[in-house]
């Protein structure tokens, strides 16, 4: 018994050309008049990506001796069909229509990347040729437990889960299944990342210190003034790591605190009732773009949400000190102030808070120690959410630390019960 490759249906299939086939009272069987065996043709679709539409096809199974074999055949070719109502689609097939709207609905090309790679990582359990209907809960918890045996990560682990049912979920979105299996099937279980840490004021002024007495010079130049520049930003301002190494001269600007006057106005924050009354004029960063070290290319923020941020004092001292630097070396405004990688950054937070012997930090608890700082500030959402770039939702579930006086509060409150 031979099988030739499917072919499409009104393609010429050559050896059916060459012999006279007589049809039988079962369907889809002939007799061959040359081989003087029974020959099957099996009719069935498969679905085009780049036009939309079911491609139908035909494969066939020649030299059955016979009726009995040809009808056992035919089935089995039947058994591994297509439904009626459903698309045949493949796995690398769903991933490529979810690439098409990525790109179409400009997704960032980090994300689009990063689900290439990971798809790329679930080809290895559930290969990429595989059927989008033989995938059911069984292939899915298969799926899994192979990814756990291999002693990826919990966040790896969690990417991986959320890739696959992402491409699944989009399929079904576009009616290219009919059923969708995770509808009813328990997610994978990751075990959550643990919060990131509040760095207070005290440790703060440790690590601003250390920056500030000491030296790393490379090229004749003292890196330490833009790391200690970069953190105090991160501290004050809370934008993300991305948003600040996107950050040139330029996106840093004037604005005036309070009624205009004939007087000059004082560069400087509000920071006392001595100060209050006063025409001053502080600064504010404008935060539209983000930088991916990795890629080395800018991207939008994220959330698409542009906006500007005021700058306290002790950040905006550094800013004029670095600006005037720069400036007398020759350099230009549209320059990008912190030119290295996100990871020497944050390597490089993590080797001082081990120095001076304080819990480790990274560039992201400055934006989750922001955000606290002003909830437990009794800041309204609607503010945060400005400054943030974050929804309420989010702000709510991701930012709302405990500090320890909280804990104080709720335990004197008990004992008033």
């Amino acid at each position: 018994m031979c099988y030739n490759s499917p072919i499409k249906y009104k393609g010429a299939d050559k050896m059916a050309d060459k012999v006279k086939r007589t049809k039988t009272k079962y369907k889809s069987i002939y007799y061959n008049e040359n081989t003087k065996k029974y020959d099957v043709k099996y009719n069935y679709k498969e679905y085009d990506i780049k036009s939309g539409k079911n491609v139908y096809k035909a494969k066939w199974a020649y030299n059955l001796n016979t009726i009995t074999e040809a009808k056992a055949e035919l089935a089995k070719l039947q058994t591994s069909g297509v439904k009626v109502d459903d698309k045949d689609i493949t796995l690398s097939g769903a991933f490529e229509l979810w690439n098409i709207k990525a790109l179409g609905q400009n997704f960032s090309p980090v994300t689009i990347k990063n689900t290439a790679n990971f798809m790329t990582m679930i080809y290895q359990f559930v290969p990429a040729s595989t059927k989008l209907k033989d995938i059911n809960e069984d292939v899915y918890y298969k799926f899994c437990a192979n990814i756990r045996s291999q002693g990826y990560s919990e966040e790896t682990l969690f990417s991986l889960n959320t890739t696959f049912r992402k491409v699944i979920n989009y399929a079904f979105k576009k009616r290219l299944i009919t059923e969708n299996f995770l509808l009813y099937t328990e997610n994978m279980k990751t075990k959550r990342k643990e919060d990131y840490r509040i760095i207070d004021k005290e440790e703060f002024d440790f690590i601003d210190n250390y920056f500030k007495n000491n030296k790393c010079v490379r090229k004749g130049q003292n890196t330490y003034k833009k790391y200690r520049f970069l953190y105090n930003l991160l501290f004050y301002t809370g934008i993300r790591i991305g948003e600040a190494l996107a950050l040139t001269y330029s996106d840093f600007e004037t604005f005036d605190y309070y009624k205009k006057t004939d007087e000059k106005p004082l560069l400087i924050a509000p920071t006392s009732e001595a100060t209050s009354n006063k025409h001053l004029q502080g600064m504010r960063v404008i935060v539209d773009e983000a930088y991916v070290s990795r890629e080395k290319l800018l991207k939008d923020t994220k959330n698409y949400k542009k906006r500007t941020v005021p700058l306290s004092p002790a950040p905006t001292r550094l800013y004029m000190r670095l600006k005037e630097e720069h400036l007398q070396s020759g350099g230009s405004l549209e320059d990008r102030i912190f030119t290295l990688t996100y990871s020497a950054y944050d390597t490089t937070i993590r080797k001082a808070c081990k120095k001076l012997n304080i819990e480790t930090c990274s560039c992201h608890d400055f934006r989750h120690t922001f955000i606290s700082n002003l909830i437990k500030k009794n800041i309204p959402l609607t503010v945060i959410e400005k400054v943030s770039g974050d929804n309420q939702n989010t702000i709510l579930q991701r930012y709302s630390h405990m500090f320890e006086s909280d804990e104080v509060m709720i335990l004197t409150a008990l004992q008033d019960l």
